[in-house]
């Protein structure tokens, strides 16, 4: 057994700052696995409705449950602390409540200050995510100002009603400021019987979570634009059916790969079908992924970069077709702010490269040195599959300033440390902006 579990066995408390939707669930969840709960609220007014059973009042409730049920907690099992101070007699802290005006995380990191003495072995869980670096920025930071360095961790909740809530299948993605935190609040977790998966950092949790959301509320937009367009079809009934057979897990790809002829033909059919212009989130994905491209050259310029090597042309990889070809786009583009291109394909030859772009300079990268600043891997042609250190070596690709994998099949070769190497939306883009 760890420490930390002989921590939590001890007394089985854990100390509840909210008693909203997060905060009573999590009661619930607790009492469901045989814990005590402290509770503190900043409204005294629900605490004692709480304890009066007024609490939650009716509306709540029909917000809570698709059922318009709620199921009670028992009360005796929760000591109502109407000193905030009182629930630092307890190691596990959930905070279960956001970054707000009236209920800020700078008044709760001062709470925890005026509190050190007693934070020796404490694990501090946020549930809500806000704006991204909000803990870190209003509450992290105000700690460690006063040499406290506790461990804090985020389980956020997506989940708005019971009966998500109480889903079996759910698992919580998890982070923390430190591997103890992550290590702690993952035993933690295994008491409540709950999976959970590990993200980076607390920061790439509060981007995780409200991009999910973000993410959820475009397919809902889209798709009621598509209803608007398209006004004789059931569209309802239509999404059900294609969720069902889309496929995303880890089969999305970032960068401009994704950016083909055959998702940019269903673009421009689905829009030329439609009725009237409503279809307005799939024209801004269709300049977004485009624009994508143009940001990394004005990113170049403004580093001075003179020339550019493009490895890839076609619009898929083992394909002779330059129908929406993402590569074509960008020798244009550089083309138009005078940065010298050069491009090699597997399945074209230098007179129908030049042919196609006759600004263009052919490079044969199994006989040439590379002489650009820059390499923009675009697609992985076949023969790229075979390269080896001394082929990358012997090009001199691995001596360039900057090589911009769009594949990521380049990212373990070794490069000189001149070199910065950077796989599109690999979090690496500081280093090449900085």
């Amino acid at each position: 057994m760890s420490d930390f579990e002989k921590i939590i066995l001890k007394d089985k408390k854990i100390s509840i700052w909210g008693i909203g939707y997060l905060g009573y669930t999590t009661i619930l969840r607790l009492q469901e696995n045989g814990f005590l709960s402290t509770l503190y609220d900043f409204s005294k007014s629900r605490l004692s409705d709480l304890q009066k059973g007024l609490y939650p009042a009716k509306e709540q409730i029909n917000s809570w449950s698709k059922n318009g049920k709620i199921p009670s907690l028992e009360l005796e099992k929760i000591e109502i602390a109407e000193d905030k101070n009182l629930l630092f007699d307890n190691k596990i802290h959930i905070i279960s409540f956001p970054n707000t005006k009236s209920s800020s995380y700078v008044s709760l990191a001062e709470t925890f200050v005026k509190n050190r003495n007693k934070l020796e072995n404490s694990l501090v869980i946020f549930q809500s995510a806000g704006v991204p670096e909000d803990i870190e920025k209003f509450f992290y930071v105000i700690l460690k100002k006063h040499n406290i360095n506790i461990k804090i961790a985020t389980v956020f909740r997506s989940d708005w009603t019971i009966e998500d809530f109480f889903d079996k299948t759910s698992i919580r993605v998890i982070s923390g400021n430190n591997q103890n935190a992550v290590n702690d609040v993952k035993v933690f977790l295994d008491f409540l019987g709950l999976e959970a998966i590990k993200l980076n950092s607390i920061v790439e949790a509060e981007i995780y979570e409200n991009a999910k959301n973000a993410l959820n509320y475009t397919v809902v937009a889209f798709f009621n634009q598509l209803s608007l367009a398209y006004p004789g079809i059931n569209v309802n009934e239509l999404s059900k059916k294609m969720f069902k057979d889309l496929k995303f897990d880890n089969n999305i790809t970032l960068g401009v790969s994704g950016v083909d002829y055959k998702s940019e033909q269903s673009i421009e059919n689905i829009l030329r079908g439609s009725t009237k212009d409503f279809l307005t989130i799939l024209k801004e994905a269709n300049r977004t992924n485009i624009s994508f491209l143009f940001y990394y050259i004005d990113l170049l310029k403004s580093k001075n970069i003179k020339s550019v090597t493009i490895l890839g042309l076609s619009s898929y990889s083992t394909m002779k077709d330059l129908r929406f070809s993402p590569s074509v786009i960008l020798s244009e583009y550089l083309y138009r702010e005078n940065i010298e291109i050069y491009i090699h394909d597997e399945n074209f030859n230098k007179e129908e490269i030049l042919d196609v772009l006759p600004y263009c300079n052919f490079i044969d990268i199994y006989n040439d040195r590379i002489l650009s600043d820059t390499v923009i891997i675009m697609s992985l042609c076949r023969e790229y599959k075979f390269l080896t250190q001394d082929d990358i070596d012997k090009m001199d690709l691995s001596n360039v300033k900057y090589v911009l994998d769009n594949t990521g099949f380049f990212k373990n070769f070794i490069y000189s440390k001149r070199t910065i190497y950077h796989q599109l939306c690999d979090g690496n883009l500081s280093k090449v902006i900085y």
